[in-house]
């Protein structure tokens, strides 16, 4: 077998669904349960068990795909191993970065990289910090926010202040005090939370929940509700259309603080180096 077949394999477990590897892969499911047949015939044995709903990994199976993710590390750190001796800034770079970088400051620093370096291939995960900083061994490098990862080396990039943000409306002496909440690390919902509870009248009657930044200011946008906002995110905002009112507890503007994280052996990489240059460049 290929390791190709085997990330197909390790693919189809993560997602558990045929249809779900099809859309991540970008091969068509006729193409995937073909080649998942001549798998299971190689091996001539059942690897995944098919329902209406999702895929269920025989114990073979976990045998099979467990050999095949460390297959899968084994040529990951061969080709970390070539690129140390190799003078030229090529390989593979693999990021980690919070959604709220991914999506404001990133796209500007990447298109530079590429263009600098474009026989480097990026590897790009975007999730809330916590769920970065849990799966911290599968990156060349972090950008979290919030605390810096211990044990990891980590520069401080900025430090953004948390902003109260509402539409200017006509009729807000009548309007519902609505929160539009995105989802984020309990530590900045802790922040928010306390400062709600120092100030009594700008607490909201209820919350409206969504899992994206910009669903959130979209709708804040609309006059929806008010929205808890880091001031990366609001450069774009008139003050005059928007109240834009500073987080401060104890006389401290209330902020966040954004990492660059690595370790001793990933800046070994060429392409590591390169980056780390680039960013704080930048």
């Amino acid at each position: 077998m290929k390791v190709d077949d085997y990330k197909l394999l390790v693919t189809i477990k993560n997602v558990g669904t045929i249809r779900g590897a099809a859309k991540e892969l970008l091969i068509s499911q006729p193409a995937i349960s073909q080649r998942l047949k001549q798998i299971e015939e190689q091996w001539d044995d059942t690897i995944f068990i098919r329902t209406h709903k999702n895929v269920i990994v025989t114990p073979v199976g976990e045998k099979i795909i467990a050999f095949g993710e460390q297959l899968i590390k084994g040529e990951e750190k061969l080709l970390d191993d070539i690129s140390k001796i190799s003078t030229a800034v090529t390989g593979r770079l693999s990021l980690g970065v919070s959604s709220v970088v991914g999506q404001y400051l990133l796209p500007k620093i990447l298109e530079n990289y590429i263009n600098h370096f474009p026989d480097v291939k990026i590897e790009l995960f975007t999730s809330l910090s916590q769920t970065l900083r849990n799966s911290m061994t599968n990156f060349h490098l972090l950008i979290v926010r919030g605390e810096k990862i211990n044990g990891m080396h980590c520069i401080e990039l900025f430090s953004d202040r948390l902003f109260l943000i509402d539409k200017k409306t006509v009729n807000k002496q009548t309007k519902e005090k609505i929160l539009v909440e995105f989802q984020s690390d309990p530590s900045l919902h802790s922040m928010v939370d306390e400062w709600f509870i120092q100030h009594p009248d700008m607490k909201p009657s209820r919350k409206l929940k969504v899992d994206q930044i910009e669903t959130c200011k979209q709708l804040m946008s609309h006059g929806i509700g008010m929205a808890v906002l880091p001031e990366i995110a609001i450069n774009d905002l008139d003050p005059e259309q928007y109240s834009l009112q500073p987080l401060i507890v104890e006389n401290q503007p209330l902020t966040r603080k954004t990492w660059l994280c690595y370790t001793d052996a990933a800046k070994e990489l060429p392409q590591v180096r390169a980056f780390l240059n680039m960013f704080v460049e930048a």
